[in-house]
């Protein structure tokens, strides 16, 4: 990268959140550095989102879609419009504060590093969670308060980050559609051997899958779940997978009995997900080939940064259910941010 500041663009991705516009695109434009752009991708949308953009931004590049493409699809098609060296993505029901990209452009400018993420307060979440970072365990589900460190995370959350185009090019895999594309996105730079980071000054205030919750039920947990399984088939090695079969055994079982208690899940949406995967092999063989030719570190070197923890449960059952699984990764040889190699981070 040059000494000169380098062009970031600002890619945001709407989809009938004509309501969320105003904030997120005056906060967006609001940006204390220079130079930037804003890219608005709207995927489809039927309320005048467009109309919008047109008539109250026009400083803002414009990218209509024709059709939902997703948020992976969307994003995707946003960073082919854009002009920058450096692409941050911000949700349409994310407001940055003014000094939000500076501080992320700062962050992904370390050497090594290929993607930053902010410090997102999303509406709900209770305070004593931004305490501490958190990380994935081998379901790809959110265990918060894992890291010691400030600015130590696993991955970027993909309502605020920032990423470096020449390392990483398209940053998603469209037939994600919706869900987990963010940690698509840091696995995939952790296995190429770059460095993901977050950055506390970089801080948004989230409102939280707002558009999401006007999908349906089943697929949302059809895209979340698939998602979720997929991104460990994609990028782990064989033997990896074979040591945690009997965990990803269990989680089908313990979340399709949920299901079928009435809790959490839509029974369908799991049974679409399962039978997605089981039916599509070959596709998923062969998007595991470029990954697997981009990657420059070991299987171990990547989980030493994930947890064994299977539950958020600080007493009692959840308590004994991590006990057991983090016992468990142990015994398999399996490192985990409990157990790394060469002590704790």
């Amino acid at each position: 990268m040059s000494d000169s500041p380098p062009l970031c663009s600002i890619v945001i991705v709407t989809y009938n959140g004509r309501e969320l516009l105003g904030p997120c695109l005056g906060a967006a434009l609001a940006q204390r550095y220079a130079p930037f752009e804003v890219v608005l991708v709207d995927n489809g949308s039927s309320d005048g989102s467009a109309d919008l953009v047109r008539r109250e931004f026009p400083q803002v590049r414009l990218v209509c879609t024709g059709r939902n493409l997703g948020f992976a699809g969307g994003n995707n098609e946003g960073v082919r419009q854009a002009r920058g060296e450096l692409i941050a993505l911000l949700n349409n029901d994310a407001v940055p504060e003014p000094d939000w990209l500076p501080a992320l452009v700062e962050a992904v400018g370390r050497p090594g590093v290929a993607v930053a993420g902010s410090l997102i307060r999303t509406e709900g979440i209770p305070e004593r969670y931004y305490e501490r970072n958190g990380t994935i365990n081998f379901l790809c589900h959110n265990i918060m308060r894992k890291f010691e460190r400030a600015g130590d995370t696993f991955f970027a959350g993909g309502a605020a980050l920032i990423f470096r185009r020449d390392l990483i090019g398209l940053p998603f895999d469209e037939d994600y559609f919706l869900y987990i594309e963010d940690v698509y996105l840091s696995m995939r730079a952790r296995f190429m051997g770059y460095g993901v980071v977050q950055t506390p000054d970089a801080r948004v205030r989230h409102l939280g899958s707002h558009t999401v919750r006007r999908e349906p039920a089943a697929a949302m947990t059809m895209y979340q779940e698939r998602n979720r399984l997929m991104t460990m088939a994609l990028f782990f090695r064989a033997s990896t997978i074979l040591r945690l079969t009997p965990m990803l055994a269990l989680n089908v079982v313990a979340k399709l009995a949920a299901a079928c208690a009435g809790r959490r899940y839509s029974f369908g949406g799991l049974v679409r997900a399962y039978a997605w995967l089981l039916g599509h092999p070959v596709t998923v063989y062969r998007k595991r080939a470029p990954l697997a030719a981009a990657r420059r570190v070991q299987d171990s070197e990547v989980t030493s940064w994930m947890t064994a923890d299977l539950t958020n449960g600080e007493h009692g059952a959840g308590r004994a259910v991590n006990a057991a699984a983090r016992l468990y990764c142990r015994c398999l040889g399996l490192r985990t941010l409990e157990h790394p190699a060469g002590g704790s981070r």
